[in-house]
């Protein structure tokens, strides 16, 4: 958090300069070609059919490189099952087993 002391004018430009670098290094600016393209890798070469939204997260984990990002990923795919009605426990497995099988290892659980 910012200082307490610091004036509200100064803090509002930190945040604009935050956004802004937020904005500029966003992991959604892929191209959109690369996520069907990961649906037919995942179905040919492992007989995983992914939807879009799962694939979206495979391709920013893929093609940004860190392993922050690949538990990111995990995350985000894990909220979609479980928003779609799957158990966590279940969730956590399958969103670990997709990104470790697509993207390879190095994405540990915190």
């Amino acid at each position: 958090m910012l200082s307490v002391n610091m004036p509200l004018n100064d803090r509002k430009k930190v945040d604009s300069i935050i956004a802004k670098r937020r904005q500029s290094n966003n992991l959604r600016n892929i191209p959109e070609i690369l996520i069907p393209l990961w649906q037919i890798k995942m179905r040919e070469r492992f007989g995983i059919n992914v939807d879009r939204e799962i694939a979206r997260y495979i391709v920013i984990a893929a093609h940004e490189g860190g392993t922050w990002k690949k538990q990111r990923a995990m995350r985000k795919i894990e909220k979609l099952l479980v928003d779609r009605g799957m158990d966590l426990e279940s969730s956590k497995k399958m969103a670990k087993n997709v990104i470790d099988i697509s993207v390879g290892g190095g994405a540990s659980e915190e």
